[in-house]
């Protein structure tokens, strides 16, 4: 587990976007291992080219049985995020010590932290904020 969270987000940031290797899941999962010492499942619904798809395998995954939702983030959140709620595709990780911003990776941006309001305002998603249960 990394304790330097700055080093964390100067290495990463500006990563680029790669559907396989380099997608939203890989870098929640990434951080929650380094930042916060949690493991996600090696299951990867950013995967799915379908979106559809992925949301059902996000929603449905066994390992959600894991997380709970909460309605106020936390430092270390998992955030899921989507147009419709229930039907997320998108992730990324709630970082409260570095202003309540959220750390996800996507095909235009790479790697960025983006406040909530931003990344609702800009591509309507609802934030869904899960905690280890």
């Amino acid at each position: 587990m990394i304790s330097d969270r700055p080093a964390f987000l100067r290495r990463w940031r500006g990563t680029p976007y790669d559907k396989v290797e380099r997608n939203c899941w890989w870098l929640a999962a990434l951080a929650q291992a380094q930042l916060f010492g949690r493991a996600l499942p090696a299951a990867d619904p950013a995967l799915v080219a379908d979106i559809r798809a992925r949301a059902e395998v996000m929603a449905t995954h066994p390992a959600r049985a894991e997380w709970r939702e909460i309605q106020a983030p936390v430092d270390g959140a998992l955030v899921l995020m989507g147009r419709i709620a229930g039907a997320e595709t998108h992730c990324g990780v709630y970082l409260a010590q570095d202003g309540g911003l959220i750390l996800h990776t996507d095909e235009r941006h790479g790697v960025v932290i983006d406040p909530p309001l931003e990344l609702a305002a800009a591509r309507r998603w609802r934030p869904m904020y899960l905690i280890p249960a």
